[in-house]
């Protein structure tokens, strides 16, 4: 082990740290800016043979100058640096190595008079700085690629150090970013590998354990998850804090969350900036950092413990197990699922105190809302459903599904594509649990819950909901209301009509002369189940239309039939 230290490894349960001497001893030497290389480079200036310079750019930093420049067909960024060791060899290799569309390119290295220089994407629309975002697009948009991003670092090896907002480009097609500035990034070999160094990293997005020196992939995502909370509220947790505050005040895991930013995105990060990384390498500890493989798995919609969440209570292992309906249960959302299947048990297990009791001694959050719960359904007679209802998904908030009083649906649109099929079945059998779930207004609280910045889905939902209340009211058929909430809910744009599917007002008027063609009295009799005689539109065929945008056309008829 030439040039190498071993010293008493810093994380339990994991190989010894290694600490490159080689590295150590030239961090004086790499780190000394030469004032001589600051002199800024006129336009016309050609570097790496073939890139010629415009013009400086704003955006240059303390260890670097940029340049925009051109090889005459394209635009691209010359990076001068100010330092002649500032580039680390192992490193541009292993850039150069990564093709990824959520990593900038590395196209080429070189010096000019002495100073590397680094050849990047030029980034039109700018970095992620000084800008907010919604919740949406940073699930949508950031997260994914940005996972993917630092993966593909770390595949090659590579600890960016840095990560934050102005190292993070949004990408031409305004849909993706990318990572930039790999100035002070490291070169490890291995996954056991630690690398110790000082570095200039910026505090207020720095893991508690780089204020001592130790660089992890896991500190990425660190600052990943500090980037995140920047971005949605526009600004850090630790803004104007000295870094001797930052450093007392991450080590103990306090980030203070404001209250528009939803407990799932603030689990997600909370899953990131977790401050122990002493279980970093045992799997089946969900006590541990989030990294690539739980982002992924996070995106993909799969519930996952959010780490010091009740286990952080017990210190290690799964939950306890629960036992219930014969069958045992280490994982609450999967329990959450069990109960939302067998309504009935499940909701003797909370009001009996069986749910509270066990959680008491395992996660004490969870513990509190189930003991509301049950106190609240003290208080409020017939109140049962509602209140364990909304106590699932207190449970999991992470909880994707459309449940009710024992059925089970994935999503919203599942629940809307089963109730059009019952209706063009005719089936009426689950007409009773549409209108509880209407009179309770579930669906309302479900989109406040699941989507709370969808304000489209919110209207829809209100506006479902208000159907229900006024045919409720008039003492009307609810199948219109049921023909809208299907429609509207699962985005199915069919009408079937004598098993024909159709899917345009053209395809509807085609059928139709068919029909007079082959037979007038079936005609006549198609058209009044259409309309009726007093000029009112089929429910089917009504909520059709308002599905395919024939809204103004519906209105139309309406006028039509008053004059």
């Amino acid at each position: 082990m030439d040039n190498k230290t071993v010293i008493n490894p810093a994380v339990a349960n994991t190989p010894a740290t290694v600490i490159n001497n080689e590295v150590v001893a030239e961090y004086n030497r790499q780190n000394q800016i030469d004032i001589d290389s600051t002199t800024m480079l006129s336009a016309g200036t050609v570097v790496c043979d073939r890139y010629k310079i415009q013009n400086q750019l704003e955006v240059s930093s303390g260890e670097a100058d940029l340049y925009l420049c051109s090889d005459g067909r394209q635009q691209f960024v010359a990076k001068i640096y100010k330092r002649k060791f500032a580039v680390k060899q192992e490193v541009s290799e292993a850039l150069r190595r990564i093709d990824s569309p959520y990593v900038a390119k590395l196209y080429e290295t070189g010096t000019h008079n002495g100073y590397p220089v680094e050849i990047l994407p030029f980034y039109e629309r700018g970095s992620l700085q000084g800008h907010t975002f919604s919740e949406d697009e940073i699930v949508r948009m950031i997260i994914p690629c940005i996972n993917e991003g630092l993966h593909a670092l770390h595949t090659a090896g590579i600890i960016h150090k840095d990560l934050k907002p102005s190292n993070i480009m949004l990408n031409s097609d305004g849909e993706t970013v990318s990572i930039i500035d790999f100035g002070i990034s490291s070169f490890v070999e291995g996954s056991n590998t630690v690398l110790v160094t000082k570095t200039g990293m910026t505090p207020e997005y720095s893991a508690p354990e780089t204020f001592k020196n130790l660089f992890l992939k896991e500190s990425d995502y660190y600052s990943f998850g500090i980037t995140l909370f920047e971005l949605f509220c526009g600004y850090t947790p630790y803004a104007n804090m000295q870094p001797e505050e930052i450093e007392q005040y991450v080590s103990v895991q306090r980030i203070p969350y404001p209250d528009e930013m939803s407990p799932l995105l603030q689990d997600f990060i909370s899953a990131l900036t977790y401050y122990d990384i002493s279980n970093r390498n045992n799997k089946n500890n969900p006590n541990r950092r989030w990294t690539y493989e739980e982002v992924k798995k996070w995106t993909d919609g799969e519930p996952l413990i959010i780490p010091g969440e009740g286990i952080g209570n017990a210190g290690k292992g799964n939950m306890p197990a629960y036992k219930f309906l014969e069958q045992d249960y280490t994982d609450p959302a999967q329990l959450v699922t069990a109960f939302a299947q067998n309504w009935e048990e499940g909701k003797k297990h909370l009001f009996r105190g069986m749910v509270t009791a066990h959680f008491r001694a395992w996660n004490q959050d969870i513990a509190r809302k189930c003991q509301a719960a049950e106190e609240e359904a003290s208080r409020e007679n017939g109140k049962d459903d509602i209140i364990f209802w909304k106590l699932l998904y207190q449970i999991n908030p992470k909880l994707k599904g459309f449940y009710w009083m024992g059925h089970t649906f994935e999503s919203l649109p599942a629940f809307g594509r089963d109730v059009l099929e019952k209706l063009w079945d005719k089936d009426k059998s689950l007409f009773p649990y549409y209108s509880s779930i209407l009179a309770e207004k579930l669906l309302s609280q479900y989109v406040q819950m699941a989507a709370p910045k969808n304000e489209k889905l919110k209207k829809a939902a209100a506006a479902i909901e208000d159907s229900y209340e006024l045919e409720k009211n008039n003492g009307t058929d609810m199948q219109r209301t049921y023909y809208l909430m299907a429609y509207t809910l699962s985005g199915q744009k069919l009408l079937l009509l004598d098993g024909q599917q159709i899917r345009t007002v053209g395809e509807l008027a085609s059928y139709m002369r068919s029909v007079l063609n082959e037979s007038f009295d079936r005609f006549e009799s198609l058209c009044h189940r259409l309309v009726d005689y007093d000029g009112n539109l089929d429910f089917q065929l009504e909520t059709w239309l308002m599905a395919i945008g024939k809204q103004k056309e519906i209105e139309k008829w309406r006028a039509s039939m008053n004059e």
